[in-house]
Formats: structure tokens, sequence, C-alpha cells
């Protein structure tokens, strides 16, 4: 299914401010850093931004747990997970997964600030996660 335009302009946004903050301050820095860096220029867009928000598991309706914490929510409608380093693992894919999967989020970005190429990637069972931006869509 298509995202909507309102979900279609805040992922442009996002990664618009994205390519701010790397080409603004580049590669090598803490993850903390780029994540405050990433909030402001998202903010900076009349967006509402929170950091490190809990994410509550829901199962058939009921929270069940709230273990997880994203780093980013934007306008209460997408999560980002913020990362600093020379290339994602399988796992950090499947976090932000767990937290679509779990939660009322539907549209997730993993973005990447210490990937080579700091550029869209495209999602696949078999992908070596080189790219610094990935979006994941559950359910819109």
């Amino acid at each position: 299914m298509p995202l909507n335009e309102e979900y279609v302009q805040i992922g442009y946004d996002i990664i618009a401010s994205a390519f701010e903050v790397r080409n603004s301050i580049g590669r090598g820095l803490r993850e903390k850093f780029y994540e405050g860096a990433l909030a402001y220029e998202i903010s900076q867009k009349g967006y509402e931004v929170k950091r490190q928000v809990l994410i509550p598991a829901i199962y058939k309706g009921v929270v069940v747990e709230e273990a997880y914490k994203a780093d980013i929510v934007v306008d209460n409608r997408v999560i980002i997970e913020v990362k600093a380093v020379g290339q994602m693992k399988e796992n950090e894919c499947r976090q932000l997964l767990t937290y679509l999967k779990l939660s009322i989020y539907r549209l997730g970005y993993l973005i990447n600030f210490g990937a080579k190429l700091f550029k869209p990637g495209k999602v696949s069972e078999t992908m070596a996660y080189k790219n610094g931006i990935y979006r994941f869509v559950n359910n819109i």
C-alpha cells in the first residue's frame, strides 16, 4: 500500500534533515550527538520531536511492556533509530522492525551517520547494510 501524502512529506523532511546533519559535521562522532543534531533539524521544519521515547509493546490492544526506547519520534507517527557505526548489522535492523511491529507506529527510519555511503538504501534479506538511510513501513 502506498504511503499517504503526510507520511511522504515527513519522510522527505527527515531525509533532508539527515543530509543536512551529515553534510555539516561528517562522520566519526558519537551516536547521541547525531541524535541531538537530527532532532534539532527536524524540529526546525515545524515537527514535534521527542527523544528517547519509551515504546509500549501492545498485544491485543493491551500494553504488556514498556521495555523499548526509540531514539527519536516525529509527530507521534514516525520512529527514527540513529546509529554511528561503519556498517550496521542485521540486529540493528531488527530492532526498528520490532518497534514497528509491537507499537502504534507504522513508519520508521534507520539512519547510520557512520556509513561511508550516506544515501537511501533498499532493504533486502541479504543486504550488507552499507548505506546510511533505510525506510521501514508497517501497514500504512
